[in-house]
């Protein structure tokens, strides 16, 4: 049954914070294939949580792989079995997912003497299989419907033998995952070669598909259209293989920089031009139609659009974001016409005829209309036409429900229009029916975008030692989309710096002329500001070295040293909000009193003592926790104590998860109150 419909709020304030984009669909299948058909163990990390890799992960575990999943921490680990397939029978269940079902196909082609149901939902059953299915006939294997007649597409039976012959020919036009999964077991056969019969759309994945092939230890060479294996044999297993965010979710988000509004600012951790995803060219169509995107290392930010240009634009090679653009396309300046769809009308719905039904129900006009688009198939472009004014006049009584034909892509593309404030009140105008579609690429899209909206805010986090500061801010600044600094880090990395310059606590009035020869910076990683000191970021076991714990405490206590600090801690604020995140959580122990008093939210942790020895005996660490805390406490500048306003947690007896709700609820009635 259909989940019930989500209505979308308009932003009515700019859009900002730290985008919460899944891994890569594409990138988390792909490696779940070549794992299984490695040696040995491989990990993959930032992996996909989402209905497609259920089902692909579900089918390794039927096949009896060993498959571990960890979705709070994004990580899968696969063990391979060297391009063996454990059992030699299983009956699989692939719903609507194309790169389980293609995939696992081919996969499963290696068995000797393997025999194998398969079957996917309706949508599934009409999309392309025929290709894969000839090809892999020509290798030997046999595909028989449930009643043993010849099947060109599911539901079939599959009677392998491994692949006997040295050459397939691929007729991939309908779908790229038809020679993708070719390829990937094409090393387990040696001297087998892929020949691909005419062209295929969506060629930048293919190009991921040989690329990942590399990383798994089994490079392929092609000339011209036939690909071959120079080394074969099982892939080498990852120990660590980091998945790339998914591009095409990245780009719903860089389309909501044309309706958030001026100020807008998003930060897309690990989007990057140079990734191994095809649909990252949506960024340079975009930029075309006018985004304003800043590319820095291994992020993009995603600022609000300079203007909405439409255009004619060939999406054959990034098909996935057509419906991005078309969505947003009524609010251009001019039509704007997608070529290269054709293929897209045999995927998870007939998605050129989908987007035009619901841009017609919205009185916007479309070439061609949805109803020449049901009677001719072979339709492969859409015109869309500024629609402003007819997207006003019919969502004026009331919002209009958009079918979303239990397709993911629909479902976001109509989130980001339905964000735009079309009626200047904020009065919501687009609901999306059966918004849980998203769970195929994408479980959190809508709490995703629910978290940009609202103030930037600060948050200072103060404690004692082992009080949990750096554990909480962690959590909270994931869960919050905020940027981390963690002062203790600064205090300790400019300890390292006096100490490696002679300096010594000791001697206080020497301290000054070894400061006016030290510089300090911040480096972003992932969500966290690193300090660096004269150009050089110190590692975190240089950190914890014994000599710089003995002597921190006894260096934070000069005020020279906090003041070296001082104007460079608060400007961690500034770097948060040009960095796009939605506000700053900074800890330390003289946070909310000294560095930012004004913070919207002040907290201040505290635990039993002996809980917080226990905590720094457990991290390998030897801390003199009442001596440290009567330290901090007792010195003359900006000594250890919490701050007046402030918030008092004990969490001797709270779990890390409970603190940052309490925080999180804090947070929320600051932006409530703003």
């Amino acid at each position: 049954m259909a989940d019930a419909s989500q209505l979308v709020i308009p932003f009515r304030e700019p859009a900002r914070g730290l985008v919460a984009v899944p891994g890569s669909k594409s990138i988390t299948n792909r490696a779940l294939i070549l794992a299984a058909l490695g040696s040995g163990e491989t990990v993959l990390e930032g992996a996909l949580f989402s209905r497609d890799t259920h089902l692909l992960c579900q089918a390794l575990k039927s096949l009896n792989f060993d498959v571990e999943a960890d979705p709070a921490a994004q990580r899968i680990r696969v063990v391979g079995q060297s391009g063996l397939i454990p059992l030699k029978s299983a009956t699989l269940k692939v719903g609507n997912a194309g790169t389980a079902a293609r995939f696992l196909t081919a996969m499963l082609s290696l068995s000797k003497g393997g025999r194998y149901e398969l079957d996917g939902d309706a949508a599934m059953r009409a999309r392309p299989m025929a290709g894969l299915l000839n090809a892999l006939e020509q290798g030997g294997c046999r595909f028989i419907t449930p009643e043993g007649k010849p099947a060109l597409g599911f539901p079939f039976i599959l009677e392998s033998n491994g692949l006997t012959k040295t050459t397939l020919r691929c007729d991939a036009k309908a779908s790229s995952q038809i020679l993708s999964a070719l390829l990937m077991v094409m090393p387990l056969v040696p001297g087998l070669e892929i020949q691909l019969e005419g062209s295929t759309v969506s060629e930048p994945f293919v190009l991921m598909t040989e690329r990942l092939m590399a990383a798994f230890g089994r490079p392929v060479v092609r000339q011209g259209s036939t690909w071959t294996c120079p080394n074969p044999g099982p892939y080498c297993a990852q120990p660590r293989y980091l998945i790339e965010p998914d591009a095409t979710a990245a780009s719903y988000f860089i389309g909501l920089g044309v309706v958030a509004g001026k100020g807008t600012r998003l930060r897309l951790n690990g989007y990057s031009k140079d990734g191994l995803q095809g649909d990252v060219a949506f960024a340079q169509v975009a930029q075309e139609c006018g985004a304003s995107l800043k590319q820095g290392f291994n992020f993009t930010l995603v600022e609000n659009w300079q203007a909405h240009h439409g255009g004619t634009f060939n999406f054959n090679d990034f098909s996935d974001t057509f419906l991005t653009l078309a969505a947003l396309a009524p609010l251009a300046d001019k039509p704007t016409t997608l070529t290269g769809i054709g293929h897209t009308r045999k995927q998870e719905t007939d998605r050129v005829l989908a987007m035009a039904t619901e841009l017609e129900r919205l009185g916007v006009k479309v070439v061609p209309t949805a109803e020449t688009l049901r009677t001719d198939a072979s339709v492969s472009s859409l015109t869309i036409h500024p629609s402003r004014d007819a997207l006003i006049k019919s969502t004026k009584a009331q919002p209009i429900s958009i079918h979303s034909y239990e397709d993911h892509r629909m479902a976001m593309s109509f989130g980001i229009l339905g964000s735009y404030d079309l009626h200047g009140d904020g009065r919501a105008w687009l609901s999306i029916e059966d918004p849980g579609c998203v769970n195929k690429t994408f479980p959190n899209f809508f709490s995703a975008l629910e978290r940009l909206r609202g103030k930037f805010v600060c948050v200072a986090v103060d404690g004692g030692a082992a009080s949990g500061k750096s554990s909480t801010s962690r959590l909270l600044a994931a869960e919050q989309g905020l940027l981390h600094v963690d002062t203790g880090s600064h205090y300790r990395a400019v300890t390292l710096a006096l100490l490696r310059a002679g300096g010594s606590a000791e001697q206080p009035d020497s301290i000054p002329k070894l400061l006016d020869k030290l510089s300090v910076s911040s480096t972003i990683l992932g969500q966290a500001a690193w300090v660096s000191i004269c150009g050089n970021t110190p590692s975190a076991q240089d950190l914890r070295r014994p000599e710089v714990t003995a002597s921190v405490s006894a260096f934070s206590a000069i005020p020279a040293v906090r003041n070296f600090l001082l104007n460079y801690q608060r400007d961690q604020v500034r770097l948060a909000e040009e960095g796009g995140f939605a506000g700053v959580v900074m800890e330390g122990r003289d946070i909310g009193s000294v560095v930012l008093p004004q913070a919207e939210v002040r907290i201040f942790l505290e635990a039993d003592t002996a809980v917080r020895s226990a905590r720094r005996a457990a991290e390998g660490l030897r801390d003199a926790i009442a001596q440290r805390d009567q330290a901090d406490a007792s010195r003359a500048t900006a000594p250890l104590t919490c701050p007046a306003g402030a918030v008092r947690i004990d969490n001797t007896q709270l779990s890390l998860i409970e603190v940052v709700g309490q925080i999180g609820q804090h947070i929320k009635a600051a932006r409530l109150r703003a």
